[in-house]
């Protein structure tokens, strides 16, 4: 048993030193005091177990000390000594919380004895609360046990994130948390985590926080933590980077990481009255295992599931479960604010084809289409069989631009299988795709539809197609969009028949001449409503003459854009330099068609310009505008292909 610590408390020496001698015989450590002023100054400057006081002092009584140690020190026990048999004295002093009072003369039994019935009490309390100790302790790991069951039960996913959610945050007391998710196809070998938003409970403001997180390199503590898979402790500012209106307090992290790879990554916040304890931080570690378990579990049931619903023959998924999973993609999107988009594939002709070719034609046609869309998807994407002619691609946590590299993608894989190349010799072979992103082309399933048939019709009008780009690399798509010098100075009727046909009476496609001042306040204008864009990627080539070290009004006007990629391309001129903007790229090139070239491409969602122009003699541009999405989609294409730029928007 440790030593047990007394505090002798009486205005006369004597008593002092009789109960001194009483009590160190015993082995207990004793000090005294010879006023109440004097052992409230011993109490608050050292830890004793028991007091043993006179009733009647002077200053400070027994009774007022044994008060003040009830309200500071109240697991010290109190022994109140008097020299009065004083029955309403004893009752008061019982009511206080006193263990026993003794009246003096006191020998030694009588002390000893109350000591001994004092120690035994306090060490049935200290056992009682041991066992409840332990009982509460296993009552929680009852509980949490519940829980983790109850989590790795769980097959459904969506109801699986809000499950992990809601546990966690009530077995740590947190009141709010959010749970970013890598997505199935994340890839470990990649050097970084890239993280969605999958769901939030609680006290949580989504517009204070990113829906995507991406850690790299140089994130070297951050991505440390994460794959080590122990919860810790941080300042959402420092791990999630400044941005919204914060808590300061430190918010818990729980990774998720099962066989040894990083599912997702949990944000606990806002303890109600105190701060995360290691205790919540044990918890949390235990649940954290069962969490990724489940949603390992969860994907490869989710997988399982889908094979089932697919078709035999194309290996697409039936149209009841697409339309089933886009009205959950729309929820979540909603819900979280998050993007995605909608992708319809059409094969152009086949009526055309089903009439004149053997029907094993057109099916191994339609097989192809399935297998090629099926090379470019993700594990996340879902793309489903509508007809032998139609199919959906659902494209979850993408835009606009990354829908255009989809079908880019796309179109590139059917049209280079070999089936589809035999057969394009006999007749052409074509595919349309029309895409519309969330929210922006459209709020439900429907609106979405009707945006993605509307661009499937404007890709088949497409100036593109009308003058038969297809097969034509840049410059040669320059050329016949430009046309002939003499074409601009002579009656449209009696223009050459492309100059004629690129020629829109709505105004979407116009041929001009432009002068120096012009062609910088087309420049301006286009750039200053990308920068108006806001939100919404967008992707800009300013491409033809000399680059110096002046910085050319794209490069101006666009560095305040948030979302656009700039990429200026041309011969390098005196005193040429780099872009020190991370979102603006300088391009130096040989080529001498740079020097009689002046190309504008931009590209974004809702946004779609080219100028395609030539200088002639007079010092002016002779050229082509257009709003034609297909054509400068594919006018990027060809641009990105000649000089080996990254491939995509």
């Amino acid at each position: 048993m440790a030593e047990i610590s007394i505090l002798l408390v009486d205005d006369e020496e004597f008593y002092l030193r009789l109960f001194t001698d009483f009590l160190e015989g015993r082995r207990y450590r004793v000090a005294t005091a010879r006023n109440g002023r004097q052992a409230m100054t011993m109490l608050q400057q050292e830890k004793y177990d028991i007091l043993i006081t006179d009733l009647l002092m002077d200053d400070i009584d027994g009774l007022a000390l044994s008060e003040w140690v009830r309200g500071h020190l109240p697991w010290m026990d109190v022994i109140v000594v008097t020299q009065r048999d004083d029955v309403r004295l004893a009752v008061r002093s019982m009511r206080m919380g006193v263990f026993e009072y003794l009246v003096k003369p006191i020998d030694r039994d009588e002390l000893l004895l109350t000591m001994d019935r004092l120690l035994e009490r306090r060490r049935l309390l200290d056992q009682q609360n041991k066992l409840l100790d332990e009982s509460m302790e296993y009552l929680q790991a009852q509980t949490v046990y519940r829980r983790c069951l109850e989590i790795l039960s769980t097959l459904d996913f969506d109801n699986l994130c809000q499950m992990i959610l809601r546990h966690l945050t009530h077995a740590t007391g947190a009141q709010g948390g959010i749970l970013w998710l890598t997505a199935p196809e994340a890839s470990p070998e990649s050097g970084q985590e890239k993280l969605n938003l999958a769901g939030y409970r609680g006290l949580v403001s989504l517009q204070d926080y990113p829906s995507v997180l991406v850690f790299g390199h140089e994130a070297g503590p951050v991505l440390e933590a994460l794959r080590r898979g122990t919860p810790f402790l941080e300042q959402p500012a420092q791990l999630l980077g400044p941005g919204g209106e914060r808590p300061e307090r430190e918010a818990l992290f729980v990774p998720l990481r099962v066989d040894e790879l990083t599912v997702g990554l949990l944000m606990l916040m806002d303890k109600l009255k105190e701060d995360f304890t290691d205790r919540d931080r044990n918890i949390a570690a235990t649940m954290a295992q069962f969490a990724a378990i489940a949603i390992k579990n969860s994907r490869r049931f989710q997988a399982l599931e889908r094979l089932g619903l697919r078709d035999h023959e194309s290996t697409a998924y039936n149209l009841t479960y697409f339309i089933d999973y886009a009205g959950k993609e729309i929820y979540k999107a909603r819900r979280y604010g998050r993007a995605f988009s909608l992708v319809v594939v059409s094969l152009d002709r086949f009526d055309f084809l089903r009439e004149h070719f053997r029907p094993e034609v057109h099916r191994q046609l339609s097989r192809k289409l399935a297998e090629s869309l099926g090379r470019v998807v993700r594990d996340s994407d879902i793309l489903a069989r509508v007809s032998d002619s139609e199919f959906y691609v659902l494209l979850p946590e993408t835009d606009a631009l990354g829908a255009m590299t989809f079908a880019r993608r796309g179109r590139e894989s059917f049209l280079t299988d070999s089936f589809v190349h035999r057969l394009s010799h006999d007749v052409p072979v074509r595919v349309s795709m029309g895409l519309a992103s969330f929210p922006g082309a459209g709020k439900d399933f429907d609106q979405l539809l009707t945006t993605c048939r509307e661009r499937i019709e404007q890709a088949r009008h497409s100036l593109y197609r009308r003058l038969g780009l297809e097969q034509r690399g840049l410059w040669q798509m320059v050329e016949i969009l430009v046309g002939r010098h003499e074409d601009y100075s002579c009656p449209l009727a009696e223009a050459s028949n492309d100059f004629r046909l690129a020629e829109d009476p709505a105004g979407n496609t116009a041929h001009g001449r432009f002068d120096e001042k012009l062609l910088q306040a087309i420049l301006g204008e286009v750039s200053r409503q990308i920068v108006a864009t806001r939100g919404q990627r967008a992707i800009i080539y300013d491409v033809g003459g000399q680059l110096g070290d002046e910085a050319r009004p794209v490069e101006r006007i666009t560095s305040a854009a948030e979302n656009t990629r700039v990429f200026v391309l041309g011969r390098k001129g005196d005193q040429a330099r780099v872009s020190e903007h991370p979102a603006i790229t300088r391009v130096f090139s040989d080529d001498e068609q740079l020097d009689n070239h002046r190309l504008l491409l931009v590209l974004g969602e809702r946004l779609a310009y080219a100028l395609v122009a030539r200088w002639v003699d007079d010092g002016r541009l002779l050229g082509l505008h257009t709003a034609d999405a297909t054509l400068v989609e594919n006018l990027i294409a060809a641009l990105q292909e000649h000089y080996n730029l990254q491939r995509q928007y």
